[in-house]
């Protein structure tokens, strides 16, 4: 009877394992990848996900909420969303190159502008 546990046991754990991986890895795992500022989104202000309005001391924080279609060294794309968010918050300069890294559903670090001339040219192509 034990042995029968130690054995539904281990292989709960290896199931566990094998689906945390994939959520990690879809999620946390990000690749450098490159997007182009095409538009400025409109300045709002920042809400909670239940809606209610996001200050900071008193003072209402203002977004700009943008979705990039990011493209990678390896020539995939991925689209995902990304905010800019502060009191007075900076858009981004529009026609300019972008990079960072970036998983399947979310931007993990960055983005930073980057010179065009660093972009590798397959990915400049893709852009257009």
């Amino acid at each position: 009877m034990k042995k029968i546990l130690t054995v539904i046991l281990f292989a709960l754990l290896i199931v566990a394992a094998f689906f945390g991986y994939r959520y990690w890895n879809a999620t946390y795992n990000g690749k450098t990848s490159y997007a182009v500022v095409k538009t400025t989104p409109p300045r709002t202000e920042t809400v909670d996900a239940d809606g209610k309005k996001v200050t900071d001391n008193g003072q209402q924080l203002y977004s700009y909420d943008y979705t990039f279609e990011f493209v990678r060294e390896d020539g995939s794309k991925v689209t995902v969303p990304f905010e800019i968010s502060a009191l007075n918050p900076k858009p981004l300069t529009q026609g300019i190159y972008i990079t960072g890294k970036v998983s399947q559903t979310r931007v993990v670090e960055g983005p930073s502008p980057v010179a065009a001339d660093k972009v590798p040219q397959k990915v400049k192509d893709q852009l257009k």
